[in-house]
């Protein structure tokens, strides 16, 4: 334990913080209260949990170097944060500062996973982000956090697109289908157009016991337009809205001819939840919402979600978010 964990167990009153290095480029130390607490703090890289008085000053240097910033905080007893080193020193547009969130430590359950999802990539915009091939988060702008999405463990292509653009900047692979009842943070770290070569655009997934690793690169989900698919002189199928949703979404469609329609809703293990159309129906544009409750009227728990329509024999598929 460092001197400063232990002077911190002295308090009445304390928190629990993880403090994420996201400014290039210099390791650092990280003083509290003026006192030395934890060096060489690497770029990209966190603390686990560590205890901090409510009310308290962070103080951060290059390693081995004098206090270049400091940061009052007042925090919460026993509350949970994450601390974000990120911007650059001396740069006026995106100066260095210190952004803080709340912290889950565990998921809901086991079948879900945590995801707080950060904007630190200073030169970037506002963002789109993609799972899979479906939009998670939208519009999510420099310095902000994404509140916590619980999502069910498996493995995923994210894809970053400028807000409202469905070209991806970039796309990573994360594969979490071992974290089930666990939290982490993914942030955006770095520029599109950077100086350095360990500063170019990536994301960095994090958890509260200090484990952190780099996504890759990865190819693009977006293989078509998100949001509509069309066969031809059949159907239209658009994308569910609003998506993510809680708790109610409406899936809307077009018949070309008079058709034999079944829409159904599966989870991620491939069951069937909810049959929502089964028979003829004339042309024209049509709207389902569905409720997010399963067969027996029960509500059904967050997660991903499938809804598949078939007209005529042919069959389509688009992944769908609930949120709780």
């Amino acid at each position: 334990l460092t001197a400063m964990i232990l002077s911190c167990l002295l308090f009445a009153q304390t928190a629990n913080v993880q403090i994420v290095h996201n400014s290039p480029y210099p390791t650092v130390d990280i003083y509290v209260d003026e006192v030395l607490a934890l060096q060489n703090i690497a770029y990209r890289t966190s603390t686990g949990v560590i205890q901090l008085p409510t009310s308290t000053v962070v103080g951060v240097a290059p390693a081995g170097s004098e206090v270049i910033a400091s940061f009052p905080f007042t925090l919460e007893e026993n509350g949970n944060y994450v601390v974000v080193a990120s911007g650059i020193v001396g740069d006026q547009d995106n100066p260095f500062d210190l952004k803080a969130s709340t912290l889950d430590t565990v998921a809901v359950d086991e079948e879900n996973f945590a995801l707080k999802v950060m904007h630190g990539v200073t030169d970037a915009p506002a963002v789109d982000i993609y799972a899979n091939g479906s939009l998670l988060i939208e519009n999510l702008s420099y310095g902000e956090f994404q509140g916590y999405l619980q999502i069910p463990p498996g493995d995923y292509t994210l894809d970053i697109t400028a807000h409202g653009s469905i070209d991806p900047v970039a796309s990573f692979y994360a594969p979490l289908a071992n974290y089930g009842g666990l939290s982490g943070l993914v942030y955006a770290s770095g520029f599109l157009s950077p100086t350095e070569t360990d500063s170019a655009f990536s994301t960095v997934l994090t958890t509260p016991s200090g484990y952190t690793v780099q996504l890759p690169n990865s190819q693009t989900a977006l293989q078509t337009e998100p949001g509509v698919q069309i066969i031809p002189t059949d159907f239209l199928v658009l994308q569910n809205y609003p998506n993510p949703f809680n708790p109610k979404t409406k899936i809307d469609y077009v018949l070309f001819s008079d058709s034999k329609v079944s829409l159904s809703i599966f989870d991620i293990h491939g069951k069937e939840i909810n049959s929502l159309v089964d028979g003829f129906q004339d042309a024209g544009s049509k709207s389902v919402t569905w409720n997010s409750k399963d067969k027996s009227g029960n509500f059904v728990s967050a997660g991903i979600y499938f809804y598949r329509i078939g007209i005529n024999g042919d069959f389509v598929t688009k992944q769908m978010i609930l949120l709780k």
